[in-house]
């Protein structure tokens, strides 16, 4: 019914868009649009807005017959910037070329191939790109020695087992880590209930693969896990809800590992939140484990954590060159999207996600 639902919300979004995308290219095909000459350019760039208005639109009106959610709208906008937008900027192009409107074709032409090779890196190249990003940690007041292999992973919202899930876990592995932390998101369906197949086919994975550390694996839930704790039965990770574990640290200092709810994550429940950190032994390294990293805003100047580890973020949902994430889902600066860095005191890393 989902699948359904969405695909009538794209027809129509689509056939929509192109009786718009119908309209723009035959002033371009006029004989009068050669003697525009610079008035071409405020011309284009109307007739751009024009384009980018129509998907924002219709997408809202749209989604009125499909999933109600942002991620759907984005969606949408996102069919209609690397569909029609390509198909249009082309059909100018050539309109342009037939008018012999040589810079204004270079300039339609760049903009089709430009959309094109983003298409193909965002939705075929970067999402199986995986990368391994290591960062150093200096947690001077501890008595423990020499040092600590923490492996984070977050955010494999799959919705079903591939190679590429295979090569995360082989490659987790290879890593040899000391402590596994996972920080929610495991199982994502997209249009199909793939949910349950998914959930076993992961655990499988986990289980023949030896998906363990010597000093344990540990997990907490994220925004999509409905499917909690049953997505990690059985594959031997200790699971924590706004609790804690301790850990014995090689040589003989102890670690007591936090984990946190959801909406704990968000930042709900402060006072609960410094209870749970003040429970742990004195003497003790504190980390703290979460899906939501705006938990640490809370936690500012207070001392109570040693790190802080998180993830939801995705990097941001977009990332655009030289600027960074537009939005990152996250109440914090958009500096703390991803990677390694002290939040007032804090030492907090936030999983762009796998």
């Amino acid at each position: 019914m989902l699948a359904i639902r969405f695909w009538a919300a794209a027809a129509v979004f689509h056939l929509g868009l192109l009786a718009v995308c119908g309209v723009i290219p035959r002033r371009w095909l006029k004989p009068a649009a050669r003697q525009y000459g610079v008035r071409l350019w405020a011309l284009a760039l109307a007739d751009g807005v024009r384009f980018l208005g129509a998907p924002i639109v219709l997408a809202g009106l749209t989604t009125l017959l499909g999933p109600r959610s942002g991620f759907t709208t984005l969606r949408l906008i996102s069919q209609a910037l690397f569909g029609e937008g390509v198909l249009l900027t082309a059909v100018v192009a050539g309109a342009l070329w037939r008018r012999r409107h040589r810079s204004l074709t270079v300039a339609a032409s760049l903009l089709a191939l430009g959309l094109l090779a983003v298409y193909v890196e965002a939705y075929h190249r970067e999402p199986k790109d995986l990368q391994v990003r290591t960062h150093a940690v200096n947690l001077t007041r501890s008595p423990a020695r020499g040092r600590l292999r923490l492996l984070h992973l977050s955010d494999l919202q799959t919705d079903r087992i591939t190679s590429y899930e295979e090569r995360v876990v082989s490659q987790a592995m290879a890593l040899a880590p000391d402590l596994i932390l996972l920080t929610g998101d495991y199982v994502q369906p997209r249009l199909e209930p793939t949910r349950t197949q998914a959930r076993a086919d992961l655990k499988a994975l986990l289980q023949r693969s030896g998906f363990c550390a010597p000093l344990g694996v540990f997990a907490v839930r994220g925004d999509v896990d409905v499917d909690w704790p049953e997505v990690l039965d059985g594959t031997g990770a200790t699971l924590l809800a706004d609790s804690s574990a301790r850990v014995t640290l090689p040589g003989g200092a102890h670690l007591t590992i936090m984990g946190l709810t959801p909406g704990t994550s968000r930042g709900h429940g402060r006072a609960s939140l410094e209870a749970l950190l003040r429970s742990a032994p004195a003497g003790d390294l504190r980390l703290v484990m979460a899906h939501n990293p705006d938990f640490v805003i809370g936690l500012a100047g207070a001392g109570l954590a040693d790190l802080a580890v998180a993830g939801h973020t995705h990097g941001g949902q977009v990332a655009l060159p030289f600027l960074g994430a537009p939005y990152t889902k996250s109440r914090l600066p958009r500096l703390y999207a991803s990677g390694l860095h002290d939040y007032q005191g804090i030492p907090l890393h936030v999983s762009a996600g796998v």
